[in-house]
This record gives C-alpha cells, sequence and structure tokens, in this order.
C-alpha cells in the first residue's frame, strides 16, 4: 500500500492549541475554518501509536507546515488550574526559533498568536510584544472570524467571508448526525479529542461535497476559483 501523499508545504498549517473538552468547540471551529479556507489543519493529534516522541512529531508537523496558530489562553493560572500550562508557549517557540534561525525559506513562515481575551499574550508572554495577537472570547465564531482574516491573504484562490464560513459550519454541525449515521460513530464519539482524524475526514468530505454542488461563477482577477 501506497504512503499518504504529504500535503503541500504552503497549504500546511500547525495548530497548537489546548487539548481538553472546554476547548473543543473553539477547536473544532479552528479545524473546520482552516479547511474550508482551502488549507490543512496539522496537529499533534495526527498520528499515534508511532515510535516517534511526541516532541519529535510536534517539530516535524511545524517544519512541514508554512504556516502555525498559537494559543496561548490556557497559560494563567486559575483557581481550578493552578499550575501554568508551558506546552502552548514552548511549541509556538518551536515555531519563531525555526522562522528566526532556520534556513532562509523558513523566514517566509508566518504565525498568528491567539488568546482569549485582549492583552492577555503581553502579559504572559511579553517577549511577544510588538506581534499582533488575535482574540477570540472564547468563541468559536470569532475563532473562525480571526483564522480567515489570518489565511485569506496567504491563499492563491478566493476565499469566502467570515460569514459565510460560520454559516456554513453550523449546517455541517446540523448535518453531522446524518454523516455519521452510515460510519456507525456516535455524535458523542467524534466531538471527543479521540476522534479528532475521523471528524477532519468527516468536514473534508463534507466541505468537497458543497463546493462540488455550489461552484462559483466569480474569482478574483487572474486567481483560478477554489472549488
Amino acid at each position: 500500500m501506497a504512503a499518504p501523499q504529504k500535503p503541500p508545504y504552503d497549504r500546511c498549517v500547525f495548530v497548537n492549541c489546548p487539548f481538553d473538552a472546554a476547548y473543543k468547540p473553539l477547536f473544532d471551529a479552528i479545524l473546520f475554518a482552516i479547511h474550508d479556507c482551502g488549507f490543512v489543519a496539522r496537529t499533534a493529534l495526527e498520528v499515534t501509536g508511532s515510535a516517534e516522541t511526541r516532541l519529535s512529531k510536534i517539530a516535524r508537523i511545524i517544519q512541514e507546515s508554512r504556516w502555525s496558530l498559537h494559543d496561548i489562553s490556557r497559560v494563567e493560572v486559575t483557581p481550578s488550574n493552578p499550575l501554568p500550562r508551558f506546552n502552548m508557549p514552548f511549541e509556538c517557540g518551536l515555531a519563531l526559533g525555526l522562522q528566526r534561525f532556520g534556513k532562509p525559506e523558513d523566514r517566509k513562515r508566518d504565525f498568528l498568536v491567539l488568546a482569549a481575551k485582549p492583552y492577555q499574550d503581553r502579559r504572559t508572554l511579553s517577549d511577544l510584544a510588538g506581534q499582533d495577537a488575535a482574540y477570540h472570547q472564547n468563541k468559536p465564531g470569532n475563532a473562525i472570524d480571526v483564522i480567515r482574516k489570518f489565511l485569506a491573504p496567504k491563499s492563491p484562490s478566493a476565499v469566502r467571508g467570515g460569514t459565510a464560513i460560520k454559516a456554513r459550519y453550523r449546517k455541517f454541525q446540523a448535518e453531522l448526525p446524518k454523516l455519521l449515521a452510515g460510519l456507525e460513530i456516535s455524535r458523542k464519539e467524534i466531538l471527543t479529542l479521540d476522534y479528532v482524524p475521523e471528524l477532519l475526514r468527516v468536514m473534508i468530505e463534507w466541505q468537497r461535497r458543497m463546493n462540488a454542488s455550489r461552484r462559483r461563477g466569480w474569482a478574483w482577477p487572474g486567481r483560478r476559483p477554489r472549488i
């Protein structure tokens, strides 16, 4: 059996975010937005049971992705989380280090820092002062808007607006139980972190079918429509 084809470097987006149930609604919206903009989401959850260490896997995926998203909204200490979570800032540092000290082509990489509230990034990672962050207020719709704003200028083809992406995501969510019926996977299961690869496959297939049934007749001048 042939090995799976590696997605194009210029289309890969590494997603560095909290992996927990509370963040999952945001995570799902981010994954949907990335693919609806014509890119490919890459996460540490995409491969399990391999001989790679977690750090090696993360470093490899960062290297294979020209773009990356880093949500540091869970760094702050709370009563329920008395110790800060350093994974997200650490992985952000890996991406920034590759951009600054890697090969000449690595200078063309770009990343977006996400946070829940304004100035949260400056309080927790003051070294990023001057790096514009985006704030989602823990709302999936806001996350879709900031992802679209970050990725649209990087796409070689037209990207639909944030309002349209959010409407498509709501439609996908409404149709998800029907999509899962033939897979013998429950909605409760597929919305857990263990089923992220399966959820992504369902998302991508749904988006492909929607695009095929609604081919757009207009595109940016000189650009091929994304279908």
